[in-house]
């Protein structure tokens, strides 16, 4: 999915606005866009980038204190 940036926005900013969270997602996005590394930390605004439709859950360990 495209997705456009807004003014004075950063990659992980984007993963917040679009996804709630950040773990993992600046990742995929900077995998899917190899030129945006070119860009400045404030992307311009109107920047395409091209994220993923949905991000994979991460199991979160939890702790048992009977174990």
């Amino acid at each position: 999915m495209i997705i456009y940036a807004m003014q004075n926005e950063t990659v992980d900013a984007l993963a917040y606005r679009v996804f709630g969270k950040t773990k993992g997602i600046v990742e995929i996005i900077y995998q899917n866009n190899p030129t945006l590394c070119e860009l400045p930390a404030m992307l311009p605004m109107g920047t395409a980038l091209n994220v993923p439709e949905t991000v994979p859950e991460s199991e979160k360990k939890r702790l048992n204190l009977w174990d």
